[in-house]
């Protein structure tokens, strides 16, 4: 995902623009695999305590050497902790699945979606609401990183997943308390399983890839911590980089499209903090 900062024609993305925002260090989650880096942020406001337990396990030093052991082409990419003794030292977690309806920084994707009423985001993250409902919750789009759990609701403890592809009849049943901004592309070159088979646990005498390291940029010394700022998505730049998307008059394109955008077809741009 390193490419989603990539500004399309007509963004600027000038290093000094109101238009991009810093993601604070307590919010970068950051987890090296075998395959390579992948930076998550993590969004307190939606999933308080579920942040906090990241922050826990990157404290603890738990999550490193643990696996990604249950990998699903096109569904997931589940990683954290298998055995059960170890997972009983955490206490599970009452599930933040939606939040009260009516985040001030909502900014509409500008089409109807198959899913929820409405569909847009929040500071960057892909957002759902139900005015019905009272309700607004994170997406289950490609890159979300989410609490596995059990039937139960409020099971999940210490077992996460990034979404591979889109999987939104989840909203609203799981946790997502984050998004990978950066080194997509390591975690889709994990190895799988089969899904047939323990329902994608890769078996013996296969391993799941290794969890070398699993940090929170707050955590490391400041002069070792990466810095990373994301498009406001609220900005005219933002709206700028929707409208590219979204209407497509290259000559290229013979028969023109219809001008909708999926809210999980694109993510809210990030870049290297500084950079231009």
């Amino acid at each position: 995902m390193a490419a989603c900062g990539a500004a399309p024609d007509g963004v600027t993305q000038d290093a000094a623009s109101p238009e991009w925002v810093p993601i604070p260090a307590e919010n970068l989650l950051l987890i090296d695999t075998e395959k390579g880096p992948v930076t998550v942020e993590l969004n307190p406001a939606f999933a308080p305590e579920h942040a906090a337990r990241m922050r826990a396990l990157s404290a603890s030093g738990t999550m490193d050497g643990q696996r990604f052991y249950r990998v699903i082409e096109s569904f997931v990419a589940q990683g954290g902790l298998k055995d059960e003794a170890a997972i009983e030292d955490w206490a599970t977690l009452e599930n933040e699945n939606d939040r009260p309806y009516g985040g001030e920084r909502f900014v509409p994707l500008g089409n109807e979606d198959l899913f929820a009423p409405e569909v847009g985001h929040i500071d960057g993250f892909p957002v759902g609401r139900n005015a019905d409902l009272e309700q607004e919750w994170l997406l289950h789009c490609p890159g979300a990183m989410a609490m596995a759990r059990d039937t139960d609701p409020d099971s999940g403890s210490t077992e996460f997943y990034i979404v591979l592809d889109a999987q939104r009849y989840l909203d609203r049943n799981l946790t997502i308390f984050g998004r990978v901004i950066d080194g997509m592309e390591h975690v889709q070159a994990l190895k799988r399983g089969e899904r047939a088979i323990e329902n994608g646990v890769i078996q013996p005498p296969e391993k799941g890839d290794l969890i070398e390291r699993f940090r929170v940029a707050s955590d490391l010394p400041e002069d070792e911590r990466p810095a990373w700022e994301k498009m406001d998505t609220r900005s005219d730049a933002f709206e700028a980089f929707k409208t590219s998307l979204r209407v497509r008059d290259n000559e290229f394109f013979y028969r023109k499209p219809p001008e909708v955008l999926d809210i999980c077809s694109f993510t809210a741009p990030v870049r290297p903090a500084g950079s231009d």
